[in-house]
């Protein structure tokens, strides 16, 4: 394991403010709560970067509008070329201000409550090890589902250390990008926060969750179901969705099963899990699987993302179904 770089001790290590953090959400025809969404988050930040992975015409201009009343900077990708790619626009929008030193990751259906940020903060400063950390996370309450902090660590610790977050509302340190490079655009969606997340470990850095800065955060179109007297939550995934999903966990636990091969081998039974609920209660059941055939395959043999349409899959601009649960 590489040694932790000297550029990343000069991050700000003391009198963190807002001032110091840039946000950069990521659109695709958002709801309606949107402008909500923007209205909690801007006053935490000291700007909100809102990058468009090609939105309807109508839509742009909703979001545009909503950019102006809220001051934030915008870039419009003329292609949906996926959330990596859209996520590098805007950090590197960010970053041609010299004063960010942190930066702010949100999907666009993120409700950021009061006090997030400062949270944040308290989490980073209670850290005995902060100078190597990379990344800080929040704390989420998934729908029908605990608090994820409740199954890892106490509650009341104010951070903990975790091998990987997810990408909406994570704090990544300035020079974590130029030392560990950007998010993989290959992947398109799915697996691009675990493959950030491994890489920066990967580079000696540490990774951590703040327990009390929490967001709400839902994955997919959850519903709850009961059989047998056994109680689950399946996500609902379109079709489109479950091909990224199975061939990024092929091309992601290649490579990085030998750094971390009990991490994986759990993951890989949480996903055997996740495929027999499924099965089980899930519609289009067919559909899916077969996208996820094809998406095992794709990932065995390491084709692009941006190859989907060889598998019968339109990754550039995909189905309504999967835009609902794109980012």
């Amino acid at each position: 394991m590489n040694t932790v770089s000297p550029i990343l001790h000069a991050a700000p290590a003391g009198d963190l403010c807002r001032s110091q953090v840039q946000a950069v959400v990521v659109t695709h025809n958002p709801k309606p709560d949107f402008e909500q969404n923007i209205r909690g988050l801007a006053p935490q930040v000291k700007q909100v970067i809102i990058v468009d992975n090609r939105s309807s015409t109508t839509v742009r201009e909703v979001i545009a509008r909503i950019a102006s009343a809220y001051h934030c900077e915008t870039v419009w990708s003329q292609q949906n070329l996926g959330i990596a790619s859209a996520l590098n626009r805007g950090v590197k929008q960010a970053l041609t201000d010299s004063t960010c030193q942190w930066i702010l990751t949100l999907d666009q259906d993120s409700a950021v409550p009061p006090g997030f940020v400062v949270n944040m903060f308290k989490a980073y400063e209670a850290c005995p090890f902060k100078e190597e950390v990379a990344l800080v996370g929040a704390n989420y309450q998934l729908a029908y589902r605990p608090l994820l902090a409740s199954s890892a660590g106490k509650d009341s610790e104010i951070f903990q250390e975790v091998k990987t977050l997810m990408t909406s509302g994570t704090l990544v340190k300035r020079n974590v990008f130029a030392h560990c490079g950007s998010f993989d655009e290959s992947f398109f969606m799915d697996y691009v926060d675990h493959e950030f997340c491994f890489r920066v470990r990967r580079h000696g850095l540490r990774v951590i969750q703040a327990n009390q800065a929490v967001l709400e955060h839902q994955l997919g179109s959850p519903t709850l179901h009961r059989i047998l007297g056994r109680q689950f939550v399946t996500s609902n995934y379109s079709s489109n969705r479950r091909y990224h999903q199975a061939r990024n966990r092929l091309i992601f636990y290649r490579r990085y099963f030998h750094s971390d091969a009990y991490w994986i081998a759990a993951e890989v039974v949480r996903w055997v899990r996740e495929l027999v609920k499924m099965t089980i209660v899930e519609r289009d059941r067919k559909r899916k699987l077969a996208s996820i055939v094809r998406g095992i395959w794709d990932g065995i043999r390491g084709s692009s993302a941006l190859d989907g349409q060889n598998a019968g899959i339109v990754a550039c601009r995909p189905s309504e179904a999967a835009r609902k649960d794109q980012v």
